[in-house]
């Protein structure tokens, strides 16, 4: 009997040895570490309710907005809840990640993801960029449950889709010593912002200020819900407007989107209504629109029309840029995404946008929360720096947060 028992604690101390090993590996060594891994890892190293927005999208959130300037300029504290190329089939469990941990922020939500073609929308990597990097909850059971993706064993237990990269180690170490840094001071230097140290100047004409005719001609950049939103936002009324595409196609400046972009967009929106959730403004964030490109403004436009169905505004930022003082030919480093001048002009505006119209206002924190926040804030002053240090030398260069780039900053502190 003394054996058996032996036995089995053996057994139960070599199974539990294997996986904390397995663990260990999966966490820090075979796995694809990379600015989105950081960026996501940090969003849960940030204290429970202590920020009061969050925004979450793809690659224009931590491009164009910067949270470090936010609290310098607005005394907000923020976060970038963003991946690289994010599908829309991602959006509804990143929202309930962020509402489980940060309630009462208010959510910008940038919908690039819905206006992609259905070979961005699934492409693995878009998904894993994700699904890798949060911890194993409902939100993330549900979602690969909902999914369509093959080998869902590789988002369960991503070890089994990295196990044998071991020559990605050595490219991996900047990150994850970054990672295991945040994790060890309890939250991230930039909030995870991401930039290019160029100044694009497109070689097509632009069209964005055309745009505001092609929007219904609103001159406010954004599509307001309709009159009656108060009402659609209360689940109980059985009333609220659910157009179809087809009645988009018909106005000016609409292109349908594809039906899986769509049913996910309108899965968001009726869990945002089902939740009865105020807290939420979605919207576009600025890109220079040429005639390669205008699709996808029509696309948005057609978002657009979706959201205001459910009840909830669209904050349309492609339009002329004389609202948010962007300049076209100083302030992006390619057609997509704003560049440092870029980030600091619209961090000011919308963060002036959204203390006004949706009455954002900084929460009370904690001695320990204020502290980070300085520091954050002096870290952003340096990365400006070192970004217009860059810019006057016409070197370009991806300035993504990790211990290198921090190690540089630390000389201009």
């Amino acid at each position: 009997m003394k054996k058996n028992i032996f036995r089995a604690v053996k057994i139960l101390c070599l199974l539990l040895a294997l996986a904390v090993t397995v663990g260990v590996l999966q966490e820090f060594v075979l796995c694809h570490a990379d600015h989105n891994r950081q960026r996501i890892k940090g969003f849960f190293e940030e204290e429970r309710d202590s920020l009061d927005i969050v925004l979450l999208g793809a690659s224009e959130v931590y491009s164009d907005f910067s949270p470090g300037y936010a609290y310098e300029y607005g005394g907000v504290t923020s976060y970038l809840f963003a991946t690289q190329a994010n599908s829309i089939l991602n959006y509804k469990s990143q929202l309930k990640n962020i509402l489980a941990r940060q309630k009462d922020a208010l959510i910008v939500i940038e919908l690039n993801g819905a206006v992609n073609d259905e070979a961005e929308t699934t492409k693995e990597a878009n998904l894993h960029n994700y699904a890798d990097n949060v911890p194993l909850d409902s939100a993330k059971l549900e979602w690969m449950a909902q999914s369509e993706v093959e080998n869902k064993s590789e988002y369960l237990c991503p070890i089994i889709k990295y196990h044998s990269v071991w020559s990605d180690v050595p490219g991996n170490m900047k990150y994850q010593k970054t990672i295991i840094g945040d994790k060890l001071r309890g939250y991230t230097y930039l909030k995870g912002i991401l930039n290019e140290t160029a100044v694009f100047q497109s070689t097509q004409r632009s069209m964005n200020q055309y745009l505001q005719q092609l929007s219904d001609g609103e001159g406010i950049p954004h599509i307001k819900a309709t009159a009656d939103s108060a009402q659609q936002r209360d689940p109980k009324n059985n009333n609220h407007i659910q157009k179809k595409t087809d009645d988009n196609q018909t106005k000016k400046g609409r292109k349908p989107l594809p039906e899986r972009e769509e049913n996910a967009l309108r899965e968001l929106l009726s869990y945002c209504k089902e939740q009865k959730l105020d807290n939420v403004v979605f919207t576009r964030f600025p890109h220079i629109v040429v005639k390669r490109t205008f699709d996808r403004f029509e696309k948005s436009n057609t978002v657009g029309d979706i959201v205001a169905e459910y009840g909830y505004d669209y904050l349309n930022f492609e339009r002329d840029f004389s609202t948010t003082g962007l300049d076209e030919t100083k302030d992006f480093y390619n057609l997509d995404h704003l560049n440092v001048r870029g980030q600091q002009k619209f961090t000011a505006f919308l963060t002036d946008y959204l203390t006004t119209r949706y009455a954002v206002s900084p929460k009370q924190q904690s001695e320990s929360v204020k502290s980070e926040w300085e520091i954050c804030s002096k870290y952003y002053k340096a990365y400006s720096l070192y970004s217009e240090q860059l810019l006057s030398q016409g070197e370009k260069r991806e300035l993504s947060e990790d211990c290198e780039l921090i190690e540089t900053l630390n000389n201009f502190l």
